[in-house]
């Protein structure tokens, strides 16, 4: 599965220049008609299914483009539309995502801040008379604005004054029931949001616990980030696979029935499907959320559960539904990461023969900890070079100390939730919760004062990237081929 991955991408980055989408059909047809009729020539056929692929790739990516490319008139519009993210409140304007309730477009919308526009929840219907335009330039570094936005389905923003809007009660039926589910998953993420702000714990804490938890990162300090990103922690922040395994295993305590495993499979994904929803389905949560599913059908069958051709089936699957995620900084991360992990893990942890790790259980759960970060660092670090600029030299030091708390933090932030009938427990367990939060802001600070910390001002282009990635391709077959007793079982 993973070269039909890749003739998958590489067709979406061709789709750049395809202007008209039924164009890429006709060649489409006339390949997949001569593949059908190369059965006696098995790798031609192959060769055949390899370009069909990239023609799908370049047609869909085309045809996402051509429906995001809309024309707003030159004229104040009326628009009634659904508040669907959480208002960021900046200094002078409040920021919202709305969702039009008639042609389902997303816009980003800017209204004026005063004390009534500070109200505006997520749910809330707001109707709107302002100019719409197209999603404006903006470029720093790599970062592509426009692509950023379009990889998140926006269509246009917005700009509204004080007079300009007004709130209104919106029928939602109109809506696909897949928007009305993920609308109402997120009210209970506000509801849940406004739950831990009755703990009465402090704004550090709070932005930290509503990140890790629920994937609300509008709160966060921009020097907390900076401190994160310095030591190389940024990952943890972001909810992802290692997030969605904490809570696979919870929930796999309470519903892996084994007399009863199809049922307790079932609820199991469908509780993580619930949660993935509940966070706002983020290109690394929806990725998990598949893989994780794929496991416990696997698992049913008595399979191979994590692989590359599971990883890979994933990646196909997601930019089939929207081939522009294969933009986004955090599909990117997280496929590579995980891609990584898969192919190098294995390899690192023959280097410490097994009878020793099983003599010694903390050097194996050591040894673990510490090929898992070193592998997701040889996916990562040259994207992250390539974004931010930078490379964090501490990062295994960093990971030793953010992932056993963050465990932890998991647990406890759960386990706060589920104590909300009993005040007393859970006021001694959000005391633990802030200290932990606590704690591990206070040493990744120490280790983002150690000298040489982060080299900055890495500037690599798009060419270099593609090469050290190919030099990381490389390296990984050489080994494999110079030492057959590293290579992953099957």
């Amino acid at each position: 599965m993973l070269p039909l991955a890749f003739c998958l991408a590489f067709g979406i980055v061709a789709g750049e220049f395809l202007s008209n989408w039924t164009w890429g059909l006709i060649p489409l047809v006339i390949i997949l008609v001569v593949t059908a009729l190369l059965g006696r020539y098995p790798r031609w056929q192959s060769v055949g299914i390899g370009c069909c692929v990239v023609l799908i790739g370049t047609v869909l990516h085309s045809r996402i483009r051509q429906q995001l490319n809309v024309e707003w008139p030159d004229k104040p519009m009326v628009t009634e539309a659904v508040v669907i993210s959480e208002p960021v409140i900046k200094e002078k304007v409040i920021v919202a995502d709305l969702l039009t309730t008639e042609e389902h477009k997303k816009l980003r919308c800017r209204l004026v801040r005063d004390k009534r526009s500070e109200r505006i929840r997520i749910g809330d219907g707001l109707q709107i008379r302002a100019y719409i335009n197209k999603v404006h330039a903006w470029e720093r570094g790599h970062f592509d604005y426009q692509r950023y936005m379009a990889c998140h389905g926006f269509v246009g923003e917005l700009f509204a004054k004080q007079s300009d809007w007004q709130w209104k009660q919106l029928s939602l039926s109109g809506l696909s029931i897949l928007e009305r589910a993920k609308l109402r998953f997120l009210l209970w993420r506000h509801q849940l949001l406004e739950q831990y702000q009755k703990w009465g714990i402090t704004t550090e804490a709070y932005s930290v616990i509503a990140a890790m938890t629920l994937g609300e990162k509008s709160q966060l300090d921009a020097g907390l980030k900076e401190t994160y990103s310095q030591v190389g922690a940024s990952h943890i922040l972001a909810l992802s696979g290692l997030h969605l395994m904490i809570i696979y295993t919870v929930i796999s305590l309470f519903l892996g029935w084994r007399r009863f495993r199809t049922v307790s499979q079932v609820l199991i994904v469908l509780s993580i499907w619930a949660f993935a929803f509940l966070v706002g389905l983020s290109p690394s949560v929806t990725r998990a959320a598949f893989m994780i599913s794929v496991y416990a059908l696997l698992a049913l069958g008595h399979r191979e559960r994590m692989s590359v051709n599971t990883l890979a089936f994933t990646a196909i699957i997601m930019l089939i539904v929207n081939p522009l995620a294969l933009y986004d900084m955090g599909f990117q991360l997280s496929f590579m990461a995980v891609l990584a992990i898969l192919l190098f893990c294995p390899m690192l942890e023959r280097i410490i023969p097994l009878h020793i790790q099983l003599e010694h259980r903390w050097l194996k759960a050591l040894w673990g900890l510490t090929t898992v970060s070193l592998s997701a660092q040889i996916g990562t670090a040259p994207l992250i070079a390539y974004y931010f600029e930078r490379f964090a030299t501490y990062f295994l030091l960093s990971n030793f100390v953010v992932i056993p708390l963050a465990t932890i933090l998991l647990y406890l932030a759960l386990l706060s939730i589920c104590t909300c009938w009993w005040s007393a427990l859970q006021s001694l367990i959000v005391t633990v919760l802030s200290s932990v939060v606590i704690l591990m802001n206070s040493l990744l600070e120490s280790i983002a004062h150690l000298p040489y910390c982060s080299i900055e001002g890495i500037r690599l282009s798009t060419m270099q990237l593609g090469c050290i990635y190919l030099l990381i391709g490389s390296a990984y077959v050489f080994l494999n081929l110079r030492f057959p007793k590293f290579r992953q079982n099957g």
